[in-house]
């Protein structure tokens, strides 16, 4: 398998439906998947078996997990969602939240 590259300027596209999702790659145990929302878009919470990391490259929402009281995200923000642990995010913004998410296992 050979090293790939993105911007991921060029792979941002919205949907007016629900949260798009844009897989960007993947090898054997990781995968590499750009979302993007709109204003009032969410992904509820949810569990996977393998952990994700999420970074947050544009706009602001909340994070959100079963139980816990949501968490505000921005630009610049960074989350580690272990195996089994669930994780979930709003758009509460008033633009576009896109954010990056790695997840292994």
């Amino acid at each position: 398998m050979a090293t790939e590259f993105w911007t991921y300027q060029d792979k941002i596209a919205y949907s007016e439906e629900k949260a798009n999702k844009i897989q960007l790659g993947a090898t054997e145990i990781s995968r590499a998947t750009l979302w993007c929302l709109l204003p009032g878009q969410h992904i509820h919470p949810h569990v996977h078996a393998g952990d994700h990391i999420w970074m947050v490259l544009e706009g602001s929402g909340e994070f959100l997990q079963e139980g816990q009281a949501p968490v505000a995200i921005a630009a610049g923000s960074v989350l580690l969602a272990p195996a089994g642990d669930s994780h979930g995010v709003s758009n509460t913004g008033k633009e576009g939240l896109v954010f990056l998410s790695v997840s292994a296992g």
